[in-house]
């Protein structure tokens, strides 16, 4: 039985430096393009997901503040798996970046990932 891509989490990877995929790529040039000053990270996230075709899964105050005030995280759909990419807010309030989490930030990557899991199922019907 096949099934498709956006239905399970093994489908759904979050995006790091060591796999850097072209979704995570396109992503991150997004985020350059946005004015996190301007909009905030609210509206930047939002702009950034739109312009890649992708949707927020969430934005919540990081757990671990050391380096961060906020992760948010983007689904990218694709032909071959989808993608969790997630962003951060760096503490200066204008740096975003989609480095690996860290610290009690690591949390958020299961969140992203069964949330997206859980989105997609709902979508294709359960």
């Amino acid at each position: 039985m096949r099934q498709t891509p956006s239905s399970t989490d093994e489908n759904l990877i979050a995006a790091s430096e060591e796999n850097a995929s072209l979704e995570a790529v396109e992503v991150e040039f997004a985020l350059g393009a946005q004015d996190v000053l301007t909009d905030g990270f609210d509206l930047s996230l939002a702009k950034a997901a739109e312009i890649v075709g992708g949707e927020v899964l969430f934005n919540m105050p990081a757990l671990d503040t050391t380096n961060a005030q906020r992760i948010g995280a983007i689904l990218v759909p694709s032909a071959v798996q989808d993608q969790v990419v997630f962003v951060t807010l760096l503490n200066d309030g204008i740096t975003l970046s989609h480095a690996p989490l860290s610290g009690n930030n690591v949390l958020f990557e299961s969140l992203g990932r069964n949330y997206a899991a859980v989105m997609g199922k709902l979508k294709n019907g359960l």
